[in-house]
């Protein structure tokens, strides 16, 4: 792990980056748990940009959410992207639709806020699709619940940063890491690792030349 005012450096450069891309969020308007649902399977298959725009897209192209449930993987794929991720994507939300359906007997998630931060959790984690760090994407964008999602992906970007000690992405991580950060800096941080934790800062050949972080990164040196 780096020294404490090297970590200290790059708590401050992760924090201005993803502010300057993504913005303070503070005052945003929180969507339903269920879109916020399908953009964390986006997230996952593109970048925010792409799948904020097929999110609208989505809303245009289809009545409501049973609407998805009951169309073709195809035809929700071909209303989002022409692009492959769209594919996975649309195969992804059709299936977690119809468990939804299947466990909940509806297609939204409203109920969630009626909910503790646990028990909204634990209804998100009763979905296969859903782990903890998409269920706390949902309690942190949808339900305003001040939590950084913490995925292997996370953690191994955080590791090389030199502010985690090994790359687990265990409770005790994400504990220590979101200690390091504003709560108002949440939801901005996360969708900066949306988009180079996952996408970037890859398992086995980095990209670093690409990642706005590589010059406070002791990895990257």
């Amino acid at each position: 792990m780096a020294s404490q005012k090297v970590r200290k450096n790059v708590v401050s450069r992760l924090a201005q980056c993803a502010t300057r891309r993504y913005g303070e969020l503070k005052n945003r308007k929180a969507r339903s748990p269920m879109n916020q649902l399908a953009l964390s399977i986006f997230y996952h298959v593109t970048s925010v940009r792409r799948a904020t725009r097929a999110l609208n897209e989505l809303k245009r192209g289809f009545v409501d959410w049973n609407d998805v449930r009951i169309s073709h993987p195809a035809e929700v794929a071909a209303c989002l992207s022409s692009s492959q991720w769209a594919q996975e994507g649309a195969g992804q939300l059709v299936w977690l639709l119809r468990e939804l359906y299947e466990v909940y007997n509806q297609t939204n998630l409203d109920f969630l806020a009626e909910l503790t931060p646990t028990q909204a959790r634990s209804c998100l984690k009763r979905l296969t699709m859903v782990q903890r760090d998409m269920a706390d994407e949902v309690l942190l964008l949808s339900l305003d619940v001040p939590v950084l999602p913490f995925s292997a992906s996370v953690a191994r970007m955080c590791h090389r940063l030199g502010l985690l000690e090994n790359n687990r992405p265990s409770a005790k991580n994400q504990k220590a890491l979101a200690k390091m950060f504003d709560e108002a800096h949440y939801a901005s941080l996360h969708l900066f690792f949306c988009d180079h934790a996952e996408k970037v800062c890859l398992p086995d050949e980095p990209l670093c030349p690409r990642c706005p972080m590589a010059r406070a990164c002791p990895t990257a040196r």
